[in-house]
């Protein structure tokens, strides 16, 4: 295992402090700013006081893995609307996520999405802390199960992006991503130490870049019709202190529609590729929650292609179910997705809604591939 001495971990946090600092005034002015801005005049109700129409969730969560031991943490979402926002607008959230293990690992997480201006500027992204562990079979759709391996990696990380709509329902805006990356330990001799991949020796990933978004969708936390696309570029900057130079695109194409009465059937399109020099822990995969029943990380490589189909359906009460499949494949590039093998998946779940008056709700699934399950619980539909 690979060990970081003292002085080099004292140094290191020192420059992530530094950095912290900056990037601490870089996410929260924006956020400054939609609090001071003030919408124009509409004929809905206003909300007067953005702290008496907050819609508070929040529950316990206990683990076990034979990689983590036992784990316990909580799970909870806050959605309000800003001072001066119409009732009719999207409500804003701030999600957290935190949990222990008794081997030492942490993960502390917060997503947030902004809305303000009637849905005019919205600010989105995740602020968090992780020292987990990861999967890592190799590298290409051809990795083989018998290789995997876990290794440990402590990161705070920044996601923030800020949005303006420039025509009905599509906004652009400008975005950022942070990881500092230190303290990497990985097996002695194994796959990941043996990989020809940039990353292994800790690193920071400091990505400038633009987004553009087309929504059209009646709910963002429970969609029932209306498409959703968001496009991506980014692209390292040494100047903000990126250990690596590489640029990655992405093409997020989600689309809902109402059947029956209460069902819901919720589609998801993604593809999205990086360049030469990007690492390892920003490859894309298979494994994620577009490709649920795959194991986490399972394939990786440069470039994706996947596609999720999901029906969403109501119980009894406030109980819904979903069943979904998925294919998908990674490869060198984008010209290899086509001819690459894919891999599919399915699986099915349990919703249960935890605030009736936003449609937030608790997911939980078990999804199945040709090596095996794996269970997932957390808030929030998948796409």
């Amino acid at each position: 295992m690979y060990d970081v001495d003292d002085t080099n971990v004292i140094q290191l946090m020192k420059k992530i402090k530094n950095r912290l600092i900056v990037l601490a005034t870089f996410c929260f002015f924006p956020m400054l700013l939609l609090a001071q801005m003030q919408p124009e005049g509409s004929k809905h109700t206003k909300v007067k006081d953005s702290t008496k129409n907050w819609k508070i969730s929040a529950f316990p969560v206990a683990f076990y893995t034979p990689e983590t031991a036992f784990g316990f943490g909580g799970l909870g979402i806050g959605t309000f609307r800003l001072k001066d926002e119409t009732l009719d607008t999207r409500p804003s959230s701030i999600q957290l996520g935190i949990s222990y293990t008794t081997k030492n690992q942490f993960l502390l997480y917060a997503p947030f999405d902004f809305y303000k201006d009637d849905e005019k500027w919205r600010l989105e992204g995740e602020l968090g802390y992780y020292k987990y562990f990861y999967n890592f079979f190799g590298i290409g759709i051809d990795s083989k199960e018998e290789d995997e391996e876990t290794y440990e990696v402590t990161f705070p990380r920044v996601r923030v992006a800020l949005l303006r709509e420039l025509l009905p329902r599509f906004f652009a805006g400008l975005a950022y991503e942070f990881d500092a990356f230190y303290n990497l330990k990985i097996e002695e001799g194994g796959t990941l130490e043996t990989s020809e991949v940039p990353g292994k020796t800790d690193g920071t990933v400091s990505n400038l870049g633009v987004v553009a978004v087309y929504d059209t969708r009646d709910n963002n936390f429970f969609p029932t019709k209306g498409v959703y696309i968001q496009g991506n570029l980014f692209t390292s900057s040494e100047i903000l202190g990126s250990t690596f130079r590489y640029t990655k695109y992405e093409l997020d194409n989600r689309y809902y529609q109402k059947v029956g009465k209460k069902q819901v059937v919720a589609a998801n399109l993604f593809l999205g590729g990086s360049s030469d020099g990007t690492p390892f822990y920003d490859l894309y995969y298979l494994g994620s929650k577009r490709t649920r029943g795959i194991n986490n990380r399972r394939f990786q490589d440069n470039a994706e292609l996947s596609l999720a189909l999901e029906y969403r359906f109501p119980i009894a009460g406030r109980f819904g179910g979903a069943v979904f499949g998925s294919t998908g494949t990674v490869a060198p590039d984008f010209g290899k997705l086509v001819n690459s093998a894919y891999k599919n998946a399915a699986g099915a779940g349990l919703r249960y809604i935890i605030n009736k008056r936003d449609g937030v709700r608790i997911r939980v699934d078990y999804g199945i591939s040709g090596e095996g399950g794996n269970f997932y619980f957390t808030i929030k539909e998948a796409f």
